[in-house]
């Protein structure tokens, strides 16, 4: 059966506009029952920057829960076809958690309070490591010292808190495990038609009641020029965007490349610097071994030069003996020569 392609925001949006199909949509999804759901056009937006749209969609319901217990919350769906800044999304779901909602008490009075809050992303691209289509990140409180699953709920922590379901249409399975991926097919690429990507040839389980309905009402809109015009500038916002994306590529590339460069020549310079180091280090070393050296041969040649004045002073003492010692001896001989005289007078 050929219908629009509910991936296209105008598409999707339109889908959601019927109250019994997004009713039944979000049950199927959160796997509870939406017995009343609230739809705010006023709150429905799509945000665009740089080319980067977000389909944004924030909904009040009451949820019937497994017990029979009834809450209200309010619950914020995002869509978006292409991957960007986490940034964008947290600032939607801050706008959320600002909001109060008004309450009537028993005595009639009326008082503002926030709503618990509960989101859904539905993502034109893949998460690098999640491998399932559909998922949910829940939360649980639990006691850090022994671990324990506690199984209670406090209206302070719901509302600082709160649960996510991630889609990724792009990892929906093609074989049907149940209820919820017989719904969820209706969003896949692989029935998007080759010869035109505006429309889905579904081949799907149209005997489910809420997929039939909704594949009726996206039979409409691809009857309606109104969309199809519609789609055709969606069409055009993401080739600007692809086109940008190309450009901003180049430029990275570019600037990649610059920057391995700049690495690459700071790393040259740095290991000449470092070799210059190493060689001027080099060079002090041996210079201080030569200062070394020179002081060494200098002390050296300083004590050979002690040494040779201590043995020049001792021999001129030896001289100076050797003189006393003839001068002693000379004296003593004319004594003798005085005596052999007296000895033998004639």
């Amino acid at each position: 059966m050929i219908i629009a392609n509910p991936i296209y925001d105008v598409v999707f949006k339109y889908l959601l506009e019927d109250a019994d199909i997004a009713r039944d949509l979000l049950s199927t999804i959160l796997g509870e029952e939406v017995v009343h759901l609230e739809f705010k056009p006023q709150e429905t937006s799509t945000e665009s920057s740089e080319g980067i749209k977000i389909l944004r969609l924030d909904f009040k319901a009451i949820i019937k829960k497994k017990d029979g217990t009834l809450f209200k919350v309010l619950i914020e769906l995002q869509k978006s076809k292409q991957v960007f800044d986490v940034m964008r999304f947290r600032r939607y779901l801050g706008d959320n958690y600002r909001k109060e909602n008004q309450l009537v008490e028993k005595d009639g009075l009326a008082v503002f309070r926030p709503l618990p809050i509960i989101t859904i992303y539905f993502l034109g691209f893949l998460l690098n490591n999640v491998p399932s289509g559909v998922i949910k990140v829940k939360r649980d409180y639990v006691d850090v010292v022994t671990e324990e699953i506690l199984g209670v709920k406090d209206d302070f922590v719901e509302l600082l808190t709160h649960d996510s379901y991630m889609i990724q249409v792009g990892r929906l399975p093609k074989e049907s495990r149940g209820k919820l991926d017989r719904v969820m097919q209706i969003f896949s690429p692989m029935y998007q038609n080759k010869a035109d990507k505006h429309l889905i040839d579904f081949q799907g389980d149209i005997y489910d009641p809420l997929v039939l309905r909704m594949v009726e009402r996206l039979s409409r809109a691809i009857a309606s020029d109104e969309y199809r015009d519609k789609m055709d500038v969606e069409d055009e916002i993401d080739r600007i965007f692809e086109r940008e994306l190309g450009k901003k590529d180049i430029v990275i590339a570019q600037k990649d490349k610059l920057i391995d460069e700049t690495v690459k020549s700071y790393e040259k310079s740095k290991k000449e610097v470092v070799n210059a180091n190493k060689r001027t280090e080099l060079q002090k070393k041996r210079t201080e071994a030569e200062k070394k050296r020179t002081e060494k041969e200098k002390k050296r040649v300083e004590a050979e030069k002690k040494r040779t004045e201590t043995e020049k002073k001792r021999t001129e003492a030896e001289k100076k003996r050797s003189e006393v010692e003839i001068q002693k001896n000379m004296v003593l001989q004319k004594e003798i020569e005085s005596l052999k005289r007296q000895l033998n007078p004639g």
